[in-house]
């Protein structure tokens, strides 16, 4: 098609400027055309395009200023572009008002996420006002003025009124003007079109049906594509079907590979039924009012090289930092140290480079952030989830790690980018570990609104969870080995202001610690580890041992005080095995006393009764003093007489005891002097 001469334009711009339209009406069609034609091509066009055919305004004007605008565009899109991104990025103030745009059911698929589109839209209300008053002044002093000085030209006059005269100025200027005659529409239709009132919902109404028509063609490939971009791995579904009334979305045998191994899928969904609406698949937008699936399974596989599979799918983050440290030190640590890292970086914001997207506009041009499609989930439910570990490193002879089985997981207010969230998103689930039902777990955790979208609170209950199972987990995280034991665990933890706090309950049952030569236990030396090892399985050898540890430090990487609790526990399971020897001992000894006799029917002087009775009493505080208390059931030696201790306070007898002794002893002596001068007088 060629493209229109110049008199062409200027023949359909003196017919717009002849016609019975007023000066608003033209100069607002050719606002409008800004709206459509400044920012680049998509379902945002509808919305000026609706209201250029529902006013009563010059649409001839409208496609004039939307064709304009539209060769413009491509000079004014590095600057629409960084106006996007200062508005999209640096306005945090926005944030509401952005979330609030891409949760609206028709404003939402029209990608006011995007960074050219937004900016365009910006810079299209900062042209629009201006635009209006230029173009009614222009008009109206081409009415007023122009046309009247036009008239007074000598040729004007010469060729009013000749043959043909009329026929070409039909042809050439657009025919006789028509703003001077009387308005013939009365009311509201004066601003309305009457017959868009009823074409207008017809239209879209037919528009409609027709994308309902086509869309359950190829409403899985939209869906998959869509999904396939926003993780960066492939993915596959059988079928696909799409109800209009409902808008329900249902796809069968949904599958997501894994990068590295294509032939392995890491996720496998029989059935699932989405909430879609045909809006945000015609726009390829992840934007979803429920998805709900019956079961669902994910498989995690520890790698040769020590690295998960779940690392290969590229979601927008820089792995690189965390692939370098895996390949380094991944076969050094255990599947806890792993997902610690992981998880670490996956807090960390570094975007990728933006990379070419063949289902947008404009490759690169997505904002939130630029290497992700939005993704909006109001409500997911699973009603079983089974998550399967494959360790290609370690050969156990006790097989593969127990399978978990998740329960009614919820997931409300999911978002991604965090930016979308209008409502803080909560994750509720229960499960259990391997084929034990008694070995349960829930989980309950919320997270913020905030840019980070980081953990809000968390509370979390395990129930008899066998230890040494999960030993490949921990195996070089804890700083001893556990061969038996069953843990039961509660805990709540708040997070805030970049701060964590909260407590956790502990139950270990049947506890059996071994200690570690490589590691030490709370910085303590290798001796007093053991020490203390021995102390905890003393102690869990008598009782099940139950402490509670708070939690406090920075939310990123909070610290778990029960170092203080076990401590004490050691040290009691300490005393109870020293007292148990020592009571082992005493009653050997006592039966070999009472072997030989006892010590009760030895007679003792009178003058040492006092002091025999001190000593032992002093003797048996400084026991209790040495020993904790422990021998506070061993019994003190009766006198001669076989009449207990006279009832002398322990302190007052040890007080007395240096004096006892000197009075002893000078007795003694004395007795010693006398009996001597009577030998020898003798």
């Amino acid at each position: 098609m060629l493209l229109p001469t110049p008199i062409s334009w200027m023949k359909k711009i003196l017919t717009i400027l002849k016609s019975d339209l007023s000066p608003n009406q033209i100069s607002l069609a050719f606002a409008l055309g800004l709206f459509a034609g400044l920012p680049p091509m998509g379902m945002h066009v509808l919305l000026p395009v609706t209201i250029a055919l529902l006013l009563r305004c010059s649409f001839r004007t409208f496609l004039i200023s939307m064709g304009l605008f539209k060769l413009s565009s491509l000079a004014l899109a590095p600057g629409s572009y960084a106006l996007g991104k200062w508005l999209l990025d640096t306005q945090r103030g926005l944030d509401a008002f952005w979330r609030w745009l891409v949760h609206l059911p028709v404003i939402a698929p029209m990608g006011y996420s995007q960074y050219i589109l937004m900016g365009s839209v910006a810079l299209a209300c900062i042209m629009a006002i201006p635009s209006f008053f230029l173009i009614r002044w222009l008009v109206g002093r081409y009415r007023t003025s122009w046309s009247a000085w036009v008239s007074t030209w000598k040729i004007s006059r010469w060729l009013k009124g000749r043959r043909g005269v009329k026929w070409g100025r039909r042809l050439l200027a657009g025919g006789e003007h028509k703003y001077a005659l009387p308005a013939s529409r009365k009311g509201v239709f004066r601003v309305v079109r009457r017959e868009m009132l009823v074409g207008l919902p017809l239209l879209y109404a037919v528009a409609y049906l027709a994308a309902a028509v086509i869309v359950p063609f190829f409403a899985g490939t939209v869906a998959t594509q869509s999904v396939s971009w926003a993780t960066g791995t492939e993915v596959a579904v059988s079928d696909s079907s799409f109800n209009l009334l409902t808008g329900s979305l249902t796809l069968m045998d949904f599958t997501l590979q894994d990068p590295q191994v294509p032939e392995e899928n890491l996720i496998v969904i029989p059935n699932v039924k989405v909430n879609a609406g045909m809006l945000p698949l015609l726009s390829n937008r992840i934007v979803f009012n429920s998805v709900v699936i019956a079961e669902a399974e994910l498989h995690v596989k520890r790698e040769a090289d020590g690295t998960l599979n779940v690392d290969n799918p590229s979601v927008g983050w820089n792995m690189q930092g965390y692939v370098d440290w895996a390949n380094r030190y991944a076969n050094t640590v255990d599947w806890m140290g792993l997902l610690k890292r992981l998880f670490s970086y996956l807090r960390e914001w570094d975007p990728l480079v933006p990379r070419e997207d063949p289902y947008a506009a404009y490759g690169g041009s997505r904002s939130f952030p630029e290497s992700r499609s939005p993704l909006t989930i109001q409500k997911l439910e699973i009603g079983r989830l089974l998550i399967t570990m494959e360790d290609e490193m370690i050969s156990d002879p006790q097989g593969p790690l127990p399978p978990l089985t998740m329960f009614e997981v919820e997931v409300s207010n999911l978002a991604f980018p965090s930016s979308l969230r209008r409502n803080p998103m909560r994750i509720s689930l229960h499960g259990q570990w391997g084929d034990d039902a008694e070995s349960g777990f829930s989980l309950s955790a919320t997270f913020s609104t905030s840019q980070s979208g980081g953990v809000s609170g968390v509370d979390f209950a395990i129930n008899r969870l066998d230890l040494p199972r999960l030993a490949r987990f921990y195996a070089t995280t804890l700083p001893v080995g556990i061969r038996s034991g069953l843990v039961s665990m509660t805990g709540s933890v708040q997070f805030e202001d970049g701060s964590a706090s909260g407590s956790l309950s502990f139950l270990l049952e049947d506890l059996e610690l071994a200690p570690s030569s490589s590691r030490s236990l709370f910085g303590l030396s290798e001796a007093m580890s053991e020490r203390v090892v021995d102390g905890i399985n003393g102690y869990a050898a008598e009782v099940p041992v139950v402490f509670g540890a708070m939690v406090e430090g920075a939310s990123d990487e909070p610290s778990i005080a029960w170092e203080a609790p076990l401590l004490e526990i050691a040290r009691q399971g300490l005393m109870m095995a020293g007292k148990r020897e020592l009571n082992r001992t005493i009653i050997e000894l006592g039966d070999r006393i009472d072997g030989l006799g006892g010590v009760s029917s030895v007679p003792i002087n009178s003058r040492f009764q006092p002091l025999q009775q001190a000593t032992e009493s002093a003797a048996r505080e400084l026991i209790e003093r040495a020993g904790g208390g422990l021998l506070q059931n061993l019994p003190v030696s009766d006198d001669a007489t076989d009449k207990p201790a006279n009832g002398m306070q322990t302190d007052a007898l040890v007080d007395q005891l240096p004096r006892l002794l000197n009075d002893l002893l000078d007795s003694s002596a004395n007795n010693g002097d006398t009996e001597g001068g009577a030998s020898g007088s003798d």
